[in-house]
């Protein structure tokens, strides 16, 4: 994950990104056994609620990388004086919450 502002360069946590990444490793597999499901021809109503629970899985990783971009990014934006990193992360929490 890299900072999208122009100003200012920084690093993640290795540990968290580790972390992050894992949990996504975790959703993807998930999203092939549905994927999986749906080749099977298994039962709708266990397809999409199946598809729920990948979407909060998701959903709990973005906010996990909102968390860290407030906590650590855009703190050092801020102090560089990069003002268009908090535009570019307002446009991307609005695009994330749609």
């Amino acid at each position: 994950m890299k900072a999208m502002g122009n100003n200012h360069t920084h690093t993640h946590d290795p540990a968290e990104v580790r972390k992050i990444a894992n949990k996504l490793s975790r959703s993807i597999g998930h999203l092939n056994k549905v994927k999986t499901m749906v080749e099977n021809n298994d039962d709708c109503s266990d397809v999409l609620i199946q598809l729920a629970a990948v979407k909060g899985e998701l959903n709990k990783i973005g906010k996990d990388i909102i968390k860290q971009h407030l906590e650590h990014c855009m703190i050092h934006a801020i102090e560089d004086g990069d003002l268009d990193a908090v535009d570019h992360m307002n446009d991307a929490i609005e695009k994330f919450v749609k």
